[in-house]
Parts: structure tokens; sequence; C-alpha cells
């Protein structure tokens, strides 16, 4: 069982160190290995832990020398479960492993078989041991790889490098923490496994991606995993949010890619369902120059398409754009082609809601360019939602919109009402107390008397 490292050692073995270690270096290198192996329970009965780091090193140095992987990996655990092995001891032991496992050749099968059985090995002792956490995350991280890349096996990888909570390592640096959950990111995303990967991004705080080197790309790398999974979401404003914040970093806008991300903010904000939020965005994006100097003028006029109260026919938006949606990876996902025409639909449900009391349902439907049933469908949801307030008389074939809600006057009102109501409740309450208070004093008369 290990131990704490001691505050000074029992006994100073470093001279005999110094006087046997030139004699071994004559022995066979079964003979010196033995050698070793008395002088490391010396040093480690002794509590010397200078002595036994010294003694360990040598053992690991002339195996590694006489090609003897098999024999390391055997002792490896041994030697680690020592009664009385200083926790120091064994994290220089593995550490020093680890620095050695380049010396295998990956593209030999036969070496590259030791490597994956000396890094279990050392995941297996490092497995529960805070003190070599550490060290068990590097080769758990090299292992991932090698299944990665050499064995492509994709699934064993993510199971081998998401078994890591790095996040609640304290002796691992913030930074190597970072890298480490962009990595369990990346192939997670690459396994297409979303759930998975939005769980991992809760584990970083973009405002804590500073203050350390490659801070910046880290960032960078962070928020377009962020924008892969929302993609995937077709959570629209989540895309145009993070987007806003990629192309504030320098990184992305001395890249190529920064007009093609300024061009998918545009269609993004135009793809997001009508709110307060998204028409905050879109109204600071109309605004800002970034766009205005750096997008084709044609893109850019959509913003104010979609936000001057006009009708959108969406014959005359896919005959202008055609070209453009059509060289857009945005659109050609059906999905978000489709929630295009359902957006110009709304946007024209809201307009016609702003202009008119009652209107018939054959014109509302030539107004959207769809069937009846299809106007009454979009009308009913966005009641749904509470974008537009509205009711349908089917014998008449009529629907009556009520503008309640919708001015300024009106919410005035409700907030005047809503104060009234507040005051009136407190009035009761007063008044409550003071009968409380009276029936007490009553009470304590009559007990009185």
């Amino acid at each position: 069982m290990s131990r704490e490292d001691p505050l000074k050692a029992e006994k100073d073995l470093s001279s005999i160190l110094d006087e046997q270690f030139p004699e071994i270096d004559k022995l066979d290198y079964k003979s010196a290995i033995d050698r070793y192996l008395i002088l490391e329970k010396q040093t480690r009965q002794s509590s010397d832990l200078a002595s036994s780091k010294r003694v360990l090193s040598a053992i690991v140095n002339k195996l590694i020398d006489n090609n003897d992987w098999d024999y390391l990996n055997e002792l490896t655990p041994i030697l680690s479960k020592k009664h009385g092995q200083l926790k120091s001891s064994i994290q220089s032991f593995i550490a020093q492993i680890i620095e050695n496992l380049d010396k295998l050749d990956e593209s030999k099968q036969s070496e590259l078989d030791t490597k994956i059985k000396v890094i279990e090995t050392i995941r297996t002792v490092g497995d529960k041991k805070i003190y070599i956490e550490v060290e068990r995350a590097i080769v758990s991280k090299q292992l991932s790889d090698i299944y990665l890349n050499r064995l492509n096996d994709l699934d064993k990888a993510v199971e081998i490098l998401c078994d890591l909570q790095v996040e609640t390592y304290s002796l691992m640096s913030f930074q190597t923490k970072i890298e480490y959950i962009l990595q369990q990111m990346k192939l997670v995303l690459t396994k297409k496994d979303f759930s998975q990967a939005k769980i991992l991004s809760r584990k970083i705080l973009l405002k804590t991606l500073k203050g350390f080197d490659k801070a910046e790309e880290y960032k960078v790398v962070y928020l377009n995993y962020l924008i892969e999974i929302n993609e995937n979401d077709h959570d629209y404003v989540s895309i145009v949010q993070n987007s806003l914040k990629l192309i504030e970093s320098e990184v992305v806008q001395n890249s190529e890619e920064f007009k093609n991300i300024l061009v998918s903010v545009i269609y993004y904000i135009i793809l997001s369902p009508f709110d307060n939020l998204q028409s905050d965005l879109i109204s600071k994006i109309k605004v800002n120059s970034t766009f205005s100097k750096n997008v084709d003028a044609k893109t850019f006029k959509l913003l104010e398409i979609f936000t001057t109260e006009e009708l959108i026919h969406w014959s005359n938006i896919e005959t202008l754009y055609s070209n453009e949606f059509k060289s857009s990876k945005i659109f050609q996902n059906p999905t978000n082609y489709k929630n295009l025409q359902k957006r110009i639909i709304e946007h024209n449900l809201r307009i016609i809601n702003n202009y008119y009391n009652f209107i018939k349902i054959d014109r509302l439907s030539y107004l959207l360019q769809l069937s009846n049933d299809e106007a009454e469908k979009y009308v009913s949801d966005l009641v749904n939602a509470g974008m537009i307030s509205a009711k349908i008389n089917r014998p008449k074939g009529m629907i009556k919109f009520d503008k309640v809600g919708k001015t300024t006057d009106s919410v005035n009102t409700l907030l005047n009402d809503w104060c009234y109501d507040v005051e009136k409740l407190l009035d009761e309450i007063d008044q409550i107390g003071h009968l409380i208070n009276k029936e007490e004093m009553m009470h304590g008369i009559k007990q009185k008397s």
C-alpha cells in the first residue's frame, strides 16, 4: 500500500547508491535488475524518497535499454503496490515509463501491441489514484488515439477518452483540462453523439477561456463545436449568438471563413422563430457595420426584407435568391429550406394581424399563397405560440384578429391594472392584520374579566 511522502528520510542511502551503481553497471542485464530490486526495497523501507526515485529510474532505464518491455510491464503493478511505497516514487516511476513510450514504433504490429499492453497496465495501476490521475489521463489519450488512428475503432476511442472526468482532476492544469474536454467533444461529434457532446460542452464556461496560452484558439474551437451542436438541434438563435461571439475573435477575423460566417449569421437569424430575442438580434445585426461592409449587398438586403412591415412573397424570394440558396450548405438541408418558407408565412401573418381586424379565410390563403387548411393551421400555430391573437369563424369563413396586448397603450393599461391589483391586495392584507389584532385584544380582555 502506498503512503504519503515523509518529511525526512529515516536513513539516507544516497552514498550507498553512489557506491553500488557503478558496480551494477558492470553486471549482466538480469543480475543488474536483481541488484536494483534489492536496493529498491532498502530505499522504500528507509523512506528515502530521493534514493527511491533514483533506483526506480535506473530499473526503467535498464529494462528499456534492453528492450524488455514485457518484464517492465510485469514489474509496474508489483512495484506500485509494494507495501510502504511512496506516492511520489510511484508517480515518478509511471511518468518515466510514459516518457519512453514513444520508443515503441506503432507502425510495427508487435510494438503496437506491446504499447497497448503497457498503457493498459498503467491505466489499471492509476485507476482511482489521485496522485497519478494526470499520468493515467495522458496514457488514456494515447490509447484513444491508437484506437482512432491505428485500429479505426471510433467507439472504443470515445469510450476510453470520455471515461476521464478531467474537470475533477486537481493536479491537472486548467489549460490541459480544456484540451482534454475539447478532444472528448471532437470524438463524440465525430460519432454524431450530440447528446453526449451537449453534456461535455457544459463542462466549459466561455468566460473562463482567457488568461492562458492558446486561450483564443480554444475559444474558437469550442464555439465551433457549440455551433455544430446547435445546427443539429436547429437551434438557430443559439447559432447566431455563438457565431456573433466567434466573429469577435481576431483568429476568425483573419481567416478565410470570416465572410462565410457573416453570411451564415444572416441566414440563421432569418431562420430563427420570431420573439423578442430574435427581434433584438436581427436589429443589432442590421446596424452592425461589420456585416454591411463584408457581406454582399443582395444577401444583406434579406435583413431589410424581414424587418419591414410588408408582405413577403415566397415565389419572389425563391427566384431572386435561388443561386445563393443553392450554393449555401445551410439551405441544402431540406429542414432549413422548409423552415425558411415557414418563417416567411409567419412574418406575413404578423403583418396581416397588424393591419386587419377581420379577413376572409380565402383572402388570407391568397395572401399567404397557401390552401385554406394550411392557412388555418398556421393561424392556430401562431395563436398557440402567442405571436398573434385571433379567432376563426369557420361557418362564416372569417378570421378575427384581436389587437389586445399589441400596442403601447394597451401594455400601459395592463401595467396600470396590475399595479392597482397589487395595491388592492396590500390594502386587504392590511385590513386583515387590523382585524386579527382586534380579535387578539378582545380575547385578552375577556380572559382578564
